[in-house]
């Protein structure tokens, strides 16, 4: 194994430093001492001294410790928050004088699992190497050593609020320790040197590489320059991660003034802010300066209320436009294909803009860009100069129907199909007011959370709704109005008007399970059959292409779901996307009640939970 070289590392650590050295800053230890000589270090340890110390210590160092020590006898401003190190005659057990142990095993009786037992040892076992901190523990561990005879070394402050720090050697500390120290100084005026221009000359091609489509290749690249605080490093890395799905968010600040941050940092940064702790807007908001404040308050409160709308430049800009009004449809497979397309002709809004990350804040098309197809969009060459689309591994369109909703929707599902109208006149055919409200861009558990009021008798809902392949739309809801009851009245018919519609619904109640599908014409019920346990319920003439329907009895109801949704999307030759209903945003209107009015002289009862 070669040996680390301490010497070269220590000494470009200690020329960086001081030219990087702010009395006001820097005054911890005698600074300004340190500056002046251009050396954090102090001499070097002889063999004797570290001998003499593991003899009083009664171990033997871990190496990468040894041969530090053999080049500097303890070490100055290790990072921004520990201001000496321990040198041999310093070196000694922690001891655990605060009670640590206590601390972070109190209240855990005998439910404390291994690895917390472990780590509440950490002090009482430890070497201190830190002399002088701001409250900061660096404990050289004898309890996590590797096969190289490396300890892990910890590193834990109180004001940090977390556990431990861990880091795999004495080596891999000093060079966190390092990469804080640039992280920190990155920010002051005139902070260069061949550190940070290597680091910068990498960030740049990582640019051009995650342009070419190497995404992955150039996240690799930035994660060094990220850690050191190099400024464009974060701004790539976090493109890449948002469009791949490891992260949420992406910086936050800057000014509007940056295109980017207008239209990609500031509405993604509103997508992923919590909603718990500090008011959303405050602690969003309180990032940028006081002039940009309402504007980003604004694209927070559009997003939450499912209004906002990502928009592009050029052919790129067009294909957005198309692609969210088919995501908008429950077409999510060709708004997906349409981005896809076009990409290569998407245009940066800055330098250091590298994807459309913005979309992922577009509640119809957020939802289209999954991880697997953000990693694809990665993959495409894209930006000025490409003028062709990439190879795009985009697989096959998944063939929906109705079977997946038996596997989908194992608490229920309601789900009205519509011949020969559009989507928008959904709420018109299927709403409870004269005047319709949509409500925009809702999940399925949005929509389920939406119950809408009236009259103590009624059971309405909120119905998502969409494209149900050629010629046909859908609404679809989750569980509830079991269709057994006597006043269960099939919205099919006032569907119709005009037209054709089918009702299928499915609600399971313990062992048993209600089925129902019904269809009719311009107004006129033709067909239905109602199946709860053993019991059945017919009107019309079922035709002999829904035998699967036909059949479902007893525990058959739940068994021979998947079988009769399959006839039914046959029958009618109606698909909906399994995707768009159960992962992606659409719009919801409130619909008519399920249950009639009760008939005069007719009895029912209703409960309600205080």
């Amino acid at each position: 194994m070669m040996r680390f070289d301490w010497r070269p590392f220590l000494e470009r650590w200690s020329v960086e430093w001081a030219d990087a050295y702010d009395p006001e800053r820097d005054a911890h230890g005698g600074g300004e001492e340190y500056a002046a000589a251009r050396w954090l270090g102090r001499q070097a340890a002889d063999t004797a001294g570290i001998a003499s110390a593991e003899s009083r210590l009664g171990v033997a160092l871990p190496p990468s410790l040894r041969s530090f020590l053999a080049v500097s006898d303890g070490w100055h401003n290790a990072g921004t928050f520990v201001w000496r190190l321990a040198g041999c005659a310093d070196l000694d057990w922690c001891g655990d004088p605060h009670g640590m142990r206590e601390m972070w095993l109190d209240g855990t009786g005998d439910d404390a699992d291994e690895d917390l037992v472990r780590m509440a040892g950490t002090w009482s076992r430890s070497l201190q190497l830190a002399v002088e901190s701001d409250m900061v523990d660096v404990l050289l561990d004898p309890g996590d050593v590797d096969a190289r005879g490396e300890w892990a070394v910890y590193t834990w402050a109180p004001w940090r609020a977390s556990p431990p720090e861990r880091h795999p050697s004495f080596r891999h500390f000093m060079e966190d320790m390092y990469r804080q120290f640039h992280a920190m100084a990155s920010g002051r005026p005139g902070f260069s040197n061949d550190t940070t221009r290597m680091l910068d000359e990498r960030v740049e091609g990582a640019r051009l590489a995650a342009l070419r489509g190497e995404y992955e290749a150039a996240r690799e690249a930035l994660c060094d320059a990220v850690a050191f605080g190099r400024p464009r490093a974060s701004r790539l890395r976090a493109q890449i991660d948002a469009l791949c799905g490891t992260a949420t968010g992406a910086e936050a600040g800057g000014s509007l003034a940056d295109p980017y941050i207008a239209h990609e940092a500031v509405p993604l940064s509103c997508r992923a802010q919590p909603t718990y702790g500090m008011h959303r807007e405050e602690s969003l908001t309180r990032s940028y300066a006081e002039a940009d404040r309402p504007a980003v308050a604004e694209t927070l409160r559009a997003i939450e209320e499912g209004t906002f709308r990502y928009w592009a430049d050029g052919v790129f800009g067009e294909a957005v436009q198309t692609a969210r009004a088919l995501a908008r449809r429950a077409e999510p497979e060709a708004a997906w294909r349409t981005l896809a397309a076009s990409v290569h002709a998407w245009i940066p809004r800055s330098a250091d803009h590298i994807a459309p990350v913005g979309l992922l804040a577009d509640p119809y098309l957020g939802p289209v860009l999954t991880p697997e197809r953000g990693r694809l969009l990665l993959s495409a060459p894209r930006g000025p100069g490409t003028t062709e689309p990439g190879p795009h591994p985009l697989g096959a369109a998944p063939a929906d129907g109705l079977g997946w909703l038996a596997d989908e929707s194992p608490h229920g599902f309601r789900m009205v199909l519509i011949a020969d109208v559009e989507p928008s006149e959904v709420p018109r055919l299927l709403g409870a007011h004269d005047a319709i409200a949509v409500q925009p861009a809702l999940t399925v558990g949005e929509a389920w959370q939406a119950a809408p009021g009236g009259e103590p008798w009624e059971a309405r809902s909120v119905a998502r709704f969409g494209a149900a392949g050629e010629g046909w739309v859908f609404a679809h809801c989750g569980r509830g109005t079991d269709a057994a009851q006597e006043r269960f009245e099939s919205p099919a018919a006032q569907a119709s008007r005009g037209t054709r519609a089918v009702t299928v619904t499915y609600e399971p109640q313990g062992d048993t399970a209600t089925f129902h599908l019904s269809y009719a014409e311009r107004g006129e019920p033709r067909f239905g059959v109602t199946c709860r346990g053993d019991s059945r319920k017919t009107t019309g003439v079922i035709p002999a292409a829904l035998a699967p329907v036909a059949l479902l009895t007893g525990r058959t109801v739940t068994e021979g779901l998947r079988g009769a949704l399959d006839s039914i999307a046959s029958y009618f030759g109606v698909t909906v996307s399994q995707e768009a209903v159960c992962r992606g945003r659409l719009d919801g209107v409130e619909t008519r009640s399920w249950l009639r009015e009760p008939a005069p002289g007719e009895g029912w009862a209703y409960w309600t939970r205080t």
